[in-house]
């Protein structure tokens, strides 16, 4: 690391002056990329701090543990976030949930998969729960954007929303971990809304 970012880094945190959104990406981009390469094990700050060409303590007055750093950089290529403004609201219940896990199911993102399945092959219950906490919530408030124009409708339950939530995570974590060849199956996708979601709305279990 050259000496002018080490003395730019440590300037901006003594002068205590907002942070740079834009090296947060930087940051959280070069994390996914070693991830992706070295395992979350191997992993460290200080490889991160010099790749993305920063200081440790810009890192570290972001993100208090690697875990966080972790996390936060698995939610930035998030498919779910990046699913929510391609979904089409004009259509019916079962078209938006097969869109919705399409667009998560069909993602091409060979990076963001590898450091996915390092960060499920990590043997690291904390991080474990943080991963699933952020995804689970991440995707429980865009499906319950979709389901919440028919909760009269369909008379659905607290419960029933909880249900049909925890369909879609749980499968795609199960496909990412064991890299099931699902992934441009429309058909299968059509299985899961019509004999697991679908049922649930119509009252059909």
């Amino acid at each position: 690391m050259s000496h002018d970012n080490k003395k730019e880094d440590t300037t901006e945190e003594k002068r205590g002056r907002p942070l740079d959104l834009s090296r947060n990406k930087v940051i959280l981009e070069t994390t996914l990329e070693l991830l992706a390469e070295k395992g979350y094990d191997s992993l460290t700050i200080e490889a991160v701090a010099v790749q993305a060409k920063v200081g440790k303590g810009t890192i570290y007055r972001r993100w208090s543990s690697k875990m966080e750093l972790v996390i936060e950089a698995a939610m930035l290529a998030n498919p779910i976030e990046i699913s929510i403004n391609g979904l089409n609201r004009n259509q019916d219940l079962r078209g938006q949930l097969i869109d919705l896990l399409s667009l998560l199911f069909m993602q091409d993102n060979k990076k963001y998969q590898k450091a996915m399945n390092a960060i499920c092959n990590a043997l690291n219950e904390q991080l474990d729960q943080g991963m699933r906490d952020a995804f689970y919530w991440s995707y429980r408030t865009v499906i319950t954007s979709i389901l919440q124009p028919h909760v009269t409708e369909y008379q659905l339950t607290d419960d029933d929303v909880e249900l049909i939530a925890d369909i879609g995570p749980a499968l795609v974590m199960y496909n990412t971990i064991y890299a099931r060849n699902q992934s441009n199956n429309k058909q299968y996708i059509e299985r899961i809304v019509d004999k697991l979601m679908m049922p649930i709305v119509l009252k059909q279990v």
